[in-house]
């Protein structure tokens, strides 16, 4: 692939899903680079220079002179200068999605950054991302270093009970949205991407994005997934019309 092109970010994040998904939707070239909690930092921050405020953050999609910074952001130009169908990303309504889902997602995050640090084999599971698997067990310090940064960077606290209020209020919204529909709003959309990448914190997808097996538990709240089960078979059903194969 001869583009310059780059989408920065982190697989299993539903930020990063959303704005992979646009990008594959609309066949926009571009290559994509895993990020390194904590250790890519500074690479990320120099990719970030470009952006209004200078807040390095993923998914971050750089082509030439232009960064975006923003998920949201990275689907509205996919829908600019891609091919294919639009996902409305301009229409108030899709975009509404976004805004409605980002309290649970910020509560997804705090949860799951302090089951990483909970667990032994989590932390080696992200140990492993920078380090040979062999040695990744060495390297746990590490791992948690890299979430408390994340803690630190979203300004979150590592301790104490972790809210699902907001979640349920969304979820909830999102089944109301449905009902016994195929879409959010009437037709693929990005409200659908945003949706889907969002229930990424009640019980990541199966069989399209890797996750190692106590990484996937801490992403997964087992009450929430059997109280909204209907909004996960939702989920898959979408991803398995709409994800695009070369997307894996």
């Amino acid at each position: 692939m001869t583009t310059k092109a780059t989408l920065l970010g982190l697989s299993y994040s539903p930020w990063t899903i959303r704005a992979r998904w646009a990008l594959k939707h609309h066949a926009v070239p571009h290559r994509y680079r895993e990020h390194v909690i904590f250790l890519g930092e500074p690479a990320l921050r120099w990719r970030a220079r470009r952006l209004p405020g200078g807040r390095a953050t993923v998914p971050l999609f750089t082509d030439g002179p232009l960064a975006l910074g923003e998920s949201y952001a990275i689907i509205e130009h996919a829908d600019r200068v891609g091919s294919g169908a639009s996902l409305r990303a301009d229409e108030p309504s899709v975009r509404a999605w976004a805004e409605r889902v980002e309290p649970a997602l910020q509560e997804a995050r705090v949860r799951v950054t302090r089951q990483i640090l909970s667990d032994p084999e989590a932390l080696t599971e992200a140990a492993a991302s920078a380090t040979p698997r062999f040695a990744a067990p060495l390297f746990r310090p590490l791992a948690a270093m890299g979430a408390r940064h994340v803690a630190k960077k979203y300004e979150f606290g590592v301790n104490g009970e972790t809210a699902s209020a907001r979640t349920e209020a969304a979820l909830d919204a999102l089944r109301a949205a449905i009902g016994d529909g195929e879409y959010v709003e009437g037709g693929f959309s990005a409200a659908d991407l945003i949706a889907a990448s969002f229930l990424q914190g009640v019980r990541p997808i199966d069989g399209y994005i890797r996750l190692d097996p106590a990484t996937r538990r801490a992403w997964t709240d087992d009450a929430l997934a059997d109280r909204y089960a209907d909004l996960l078979a939702w989920r898959d059903a979408l991803f398995a019309k709409h994800w695009p194969a070369q997307a894996s």
